[in-house]
């Protein structure tokens, strides 16, 4: 006989003397407290573990707390819209941010041939201005849909303020498109 057909009789004998002392239920209760020993020491891991991420979690939103009353509570109202005004950029980039707006037409392959473009000053907004440009397109709406996201993507002081799709006909894949943009400005610095 081999060592290793000698040592799973061994086995086998071992397990049936524990089998015939302790009975099934025996055996079962030992199967249990083991489980119950195992499951505590995951358990009593598990507790470690969220204690430290508790702790991890209230620092962070104290530092968070703080940073916030800091940049917020000490600062005047008059000055909290200083700091919004000055986060637009003035209206003397405008010319810019239309050749921006042209060159993703060019990338989404759509082609503006005119425009509409009115600057306004905003009632009550402190010297806020906004610039509206409207484009009719003729195009497939995968393309609009990409010149919209260039747009945006490219100019955070942007609104899609209407994006009007109008299908002339059943059997055309290309749409008939308004696209209204409006851009947010501060008022030159004089």
């Amino acid at each position: 006989m081999s060592t290793l057909n000698v040592s799973i009789n061994a086995g086998r004998r071992l397990a049936h003397r524990i089998h015939l002392r302790l009975g099934a239920n025996g055996l079962a209760g030992v199967a249990l407290a083991l489980a119950a020993v195992v499951a505590f020491v995951y358990a009593q891991r598990a507790q470690d573990e969220t204690v430290q991420i508790q702790a991890q979690t209230e620092q962070v939103r104290s530092r968070v707390v703080e940073d916030s009353a800091m940049h917020v509570d000490n600062v005047a109202p008059s000055e909290r819209l200083t700091r919004f005004q000055n986060w637009f950029p003035t209206s003397d980039t405008s010319s810019a941010d239309l050749r921006k707006i042209f060159k993703a037409a060019q990338i989404s392959r759509l082609s503006l041939q005119r425009g509409e473009y009115n600057m306004t000053t905003i009632d009550g907004s402190g010297g806020l201005q906004k610039f509206d440009v409207i484009f009719p397109v003729k195009e497939h709406y995968g393309a609009v849909k990409s010149f919209v996201a260039l747009v945006l993507n490219d100019l955070p002081h942007a609104s899609l303020a209407e994006l009007r799709v109008e299908r002339p006909a059943a059997a055309t894949d290309e749409l008939d498109t308004r696209v209204h943009f409006t851009l947010y400005y501060r008022a030159r610095a004089t």
